[in-house]
């Protein structure tokens, strides 16, 4: 039996189990200005980093009421993230996320930020995510 860590937070959205490669951007991200719906890309501090079927943790999201048109431009070229998880809850990712049809994990522990690259396993039924111990701490990618 492998052995995990388990992060606990609050699903907002979803149901079900998402598994697949954590992309951890530590700083806040405008979905109108920072995202580019078509290719399923987040431009910050100078890189282009894909989210298109990863799982995206960031702190929360700034910026217009726009936003979430941009999370649903992402799912209607098949380009959204298998889920989303913020430390802190946000309105406009909530509402982006419904419309999207993007599962969202709220209150995840900052810690998160810290696994980028790994390969996790959200459980939206139970709030939780699972890092494999041999997952190693490393940098957000942004």
């Amino acid at each position: 039996m492998r052995q995990v860590r388990a992060l606990k937070g609050n699903t907002v959205h979803g149901n079900g189990v998402v598994s697949g490669e954590l992309i951890a951007i530590n700083t806040p991200i405008s979905f109108l200005g920072d995202v580019d719906g078509a290719r399923g890309i987040v431009k910050v501090k100078g890189m282009e980093i894909n989210i298109a079927g990863k799982i995206l943790a960031l702190p929360y999201s700034t910026g217009s009421t726009v936003g979430p048109y941009v999370m649903y431009k992402l799912a209607k070229y098949g380009k959204a993230p298998l889920a989303i998880l913020t430390i802190k809850p946000d309105t406009l990712v909530l509402v982006g996320s419904i419309m999207a049809n993007i599962p969202l994990v709220i209150n995840i522990p900052e810690e998160i930020l810290n696994y980028s690259g790994c390969v996790i396993e959200v459980n939206l039924n139970e709030s939780t995510v699972l890092i494999p111990d041999e997952c190693k701490v490393s940098n957000a990618t942004a």
